[in-house]
């Protein structure tokens, strides 16, 4: 796979529009009749240039560790990230948007798996005394407690 490592360029003028939505239409259209993963991956893997990719996963990732009630300063940490972004992806989580994701991924125990998984790894590499000391369900019962659903 061939990666663009330039940063994207923005252009100043705006599109009509009624060009800009029905290009954005014909696109989510598309999008929707895709089947095959493997299609989608292809897809965003040209689309997208190799900061677009890591932007966009870090997003994700803050949605997703916000989701699961992980501190600032643990995300910070552990994605390289300032608080900033955080503080703006934040601001979105409880929209519709993230509702519906978040609603779709409460249903995978793959990626629930995943994430508990990292934020383990972040607190046994920062708080390792801690972690020996509480043991894994001394961990599971203070980071990893049940917590009402942002899906309200």
């Amino acid at each position: 796979m061939k990666y663009n490592h330039f940063m994207t360029q923005i252009s100043k003028k705006k599109l009509a529009n009624n060009f800009e939505a029905e290009v954005y239409d014909i696109f989510w259209s598309t999008i929707s009749r895709f089947t095959n993963k493997n299609e989608i991956i292809i897809f965003f893997s040209e689309l997208f240039t190799l900061n677009e990719k890591v932007n966009f996963s870090k997003r994700l990732s803050i949605a997703i560790l916000l989701s699961n009630g992980l501190e600032w300063r643990a995300i910070r940490d552990l994605l390289k990230v300032s608080e900033g972004t955080i503080a703006k992806i934040s601001t979105k989580t409880n929209t519709e948007g993230f509702r519906i994701f978040f609603r779709k991924l409460e249903n995978d125990a793959r990626w629930k798996a995943f994430w508990k998984n990292i934020a383990k790894s972040y607190l046994l590499t920062t708080h390792g005394d801690k972690f020996a000391r509480l043991g894994n369900e001394g961990i599971e019962k203070i980071y990893f407690k049940k917590k009402k659903s942002l899906l309200h």
